[in-house]
Formats: structure tokens, sequence, C-alpha cells
């Protein structure tokens, strides 16, 4: 458990030094379009901690006010994806057609093509992360609606599908498209190169915006699930220290510790760019990997050692729940194994797959911890607030209360 649970901090610690990352990227593509020089590697690491430093502030506001940002954040998403698409598809003064963007391909790996198309798999999965986060602030939400995670699946698979074919379409020649936007050439981000091909400079420079608006707010709300997992695990006593870690600021009602906790972690990941950014980009890459395992480890014991016992909760499957997770359990199980794989040939200490060392290592933590200390006290997820800081009323998942009231403390620890 207590290994389950640090994968799936890790995981979320280094999606948000991506997020930063990405967003320092955007910046660099938006002033490289206007014709000056590439931002150093400083300069990018010093904008990372910047926005992470004002993400965690926002996210030291109250959970209403920050909800009324991740609503305004769902429709800006949406609705400028709409836009980008149109741009693209309308203003594109060349298209690739649909048997390019649908049969052919592109192989610069050095691999033959069967082992190609396993790890081509690898760009794909980070997809299919992160659609759990809901969850983690279900604690913090009134009478979430069932609806809400298919919404979320279904959204997401649409207008990503969307957006990914209004690129490709843009792209009349994806060989010489790659190869004038990567080593040397490649000072702006993919997706910009394709805004540049695609429209004139200042339509370009107007999507990148577009794109650094939403990349501002998917870091803001990826902080806010990375706090509340610190926080739960926190609570349950799992990190050193966590008796400081599961601070509650009561006038905002959030973990103020467990957020600049955070902001601590995600800046120290990308100060690591200073010393290697192979090593920070080998980091990055595994984000996806630890989404799975932290996902096959509990859907796997629902399909086998707790399959007779396991309780369905509101939000279930129903019949189709069993063969699901063995589904999803030989998928996640596989492609984490295609995630250990090189994805270039020759293989060097600078294109080397260094995922199995990131992993082994906080495997080896989580493992002498539990034997240390960990196996000693702890057993398992706290139901109670029998501890110094007390959950505050806001921390609920009851959805029966048909007054529409959030209990006190006390009635919910008498109720469990």
């Amino acid at each position: 458990m207590n290994l389950l649970k640090y994968i799936s901090h890790c995981k979320y610690v280094e999606g948000n030094a991506a997020f930063s990352s990405g967003f320092a990227t955007l910046i660099n593509a938006a002033i490289v379009l206007q014709g000056y020089d590439s931002l150093n590697t400083r300069t990018q690491v010093g904008i990372g901690i910047g926005i992470t430093f004002l993400w965690a502030v926002q996210n030291a506001l109250r959970i209403d006010q920050q909800g009324w940002l991740n609503n305004f954040a769902a429709f800006l998403q949406f609705g400028s994806t709409i836009v980008i698409v149109i741009v693209l598809l309308v203003m594109a003064p060349e298209r690739a057609t649909a048997h390019n963007v649908f049969t052919s391909t592109y192989n610069s790996t050095g691999f033959p093509f069967p082992y190609v198309c396993f790890i081509g798999i690898l760009s794909t999965l980070f997809s299919f992360s992160g659609y759990e986060a809901g969850a983690h602030m279900a604690e913090e939400t009134r009478d979430a609606g069932r609806a809400g995670i298919v919404g979320t699946c279904v959204c997401s698979a649409i207008t990503g599908t969307v957006y990914l074919l209004a690129l490709l379409f843009a792209i009349p020649n994806v060989t010489s498209f790659v190869e004038n936007n990567s080593g040397i050439n490649g000072t702006e981000d993919l997706a910009v190169a394709t805004y540049r091909l695609a429209v004139p400079l200042r339509g370009a420079l107007a999507l990148t915006i577009l794109l650094i608006i939403n990349m501002y707010f998917a870091g803001m709300s990826a902080i806010t699930t990375t706090s509340r997992i610190g926080f739960a695990m926190a609570r349950d006593g799992v990190f050193p220290f966590s008796i400081y870690l599961r601070w509650i600021f009561k006038p905002t009602k959030t973990p103020i510790a467990n957020v600049f906790f955070v902001f601590i972690l995600d800046s120290l990941l990308l100060l690591l760019q200073l010393a290697s950014t192979t090593a920070f980009t080998n980091m990055i890459a595994i984000t996806a990997l630890g989404f799975q395992i932290s996902y096959f480890i509990p859907i796997f014991f629902r399909c086998t050692a707790a399959r007779r016992t396991f309780v369905p909760r509101e939000f279930n499957l129903g019949r189709f729940g069993l063969p699901v997770a063995i589904i999803t359990s030989i998928w996640l199980f596989i492609t984490s194994i295609i995630m250990f794989f090189p994805a270039e040939y020759p293989v060097t200490k600078d294109n080397m797959n260094y995922a199995v060392v990131i992993v082994g290592g906080i495997a080896v933590f989580a493992t002498v911890y539990w034997i240390v200390s960990a196996r000693h006290w702890f057993v398992g997820p706290k139901r109670t607030t029998k501890n110094p800081f007390q959950l505050l009323p806001v921390y609920i998942t009851s959805t029966s209360d048909t007054k529409k009231t959030l209990p006190s403390p006390g009635a919910i620890h008498s109720s469990l």
C-alpha cells in the first residue's frame, strides 16, 4: 500500500514539473516566433519555478474560489480548442491527405517496424492518465455527480481526437516537418511549429498564446490534485513529518502545508535541468508509467484477491466491472512493460530509457521505509478524525444528506 501511495504521489509531482517545464517551453516558443533568440536553460527553469509558485499561491485559496477558476478554465479550454481546430483546417495553405494521415508511418528510431509499433504506444499512454483526478477531490465536493467521470472521459476523447486530427492534416509532409523541427533546429514546441506552418506569423502567435493560457490552467489543476494526494498520505502518516504536512489552514480550508511541499518538490525537479536536461527528461518521461503502475495494482487485486469481497461504491460498472477490470489489468501490464523499452537505436547513455532505474529507486525507498518504520504503525487509510489536526467539515464524501448541509467533524466521527 505504501509503495502504491508513493508511486501515485511521484507520478503527479513529475506531471506538475512537466506542466511547468512545458509552460516555459511555450513561452520560449512565443518569444522565438517574434524573432528573438531562444531563452537559455536557466531562464526557462526560472519561469517554470515562478509559474509553479503562482499555482501554489492560487491553490491556497478557498476551494470554492478555485472552483470558479476551474469552471472558467473548462469553458476556455473547450472553446479555444474549437478555435484552433477551425483556424488550422481553414487557413492551412496545404493539407495532408486522409491516406497520409491514417496510413503513412514515420520511423527514425533505427528499430524495425514491428518494434516501432509497440513503442509507438508510449506517446499515447499519457492521454490515458489522470482521469481519476476528480476522485482525489471527492472529499471536498458536495453531491458529486456520477456522470462527471463519464463526461470527462467522453469529452476528453472527442476533443483530443479532433485536435490531433487538425494538427495532422495541417502537416502535408511529416518527414520534412520532423527533420526541420528536431535536433539543432528544434527550438519550438511541435504544436507551435504546426501553427507556424499552417497560418501567418501573427496567427501562429495568437494560437500559441491560447495554448499558453490552457497550459496555465492545466498546471494549476494539477497542483490541486497533487496536494490532495499528498494530504491523504500525510493524514495516513505515510510521509516522515506527516503531522506537519497534514495541517489545514482553517480560514481557507486548504492543506497549505502540503501545497507548498508540492511546490518545493516540483522546484527541485525543475532545478535538475541545470545539471542535466537528459536526466530531467527521463524523469518526466516516466510520469505515464507511474500512472500505469498506480492503476494496475488496485485494479489487479480487485479482480483477483478481492474479487469476492470487493464492495461496489456509488459509481460502478455493475456486471461489466469484473470483465473490464481483467481487460484493463492485461492492458496496463503489457503497456507498462513496453515503457521500459529503449526508443532509439543504437542505445547510448544519452538516449537510454532510465525508467527502470527511477522506478526501482522509488520502490527501494518505499520498501526500506516500510521495513524500518511504517510496518510498525501503518494499518491503512484513516477513516476518523482522531488526530491533533482534525479534518474540517468540508472533508466529507456523503451525498445522501437531503438537507444539503455539511455535518460537523463530530457528526462525521460518530457516523463512522
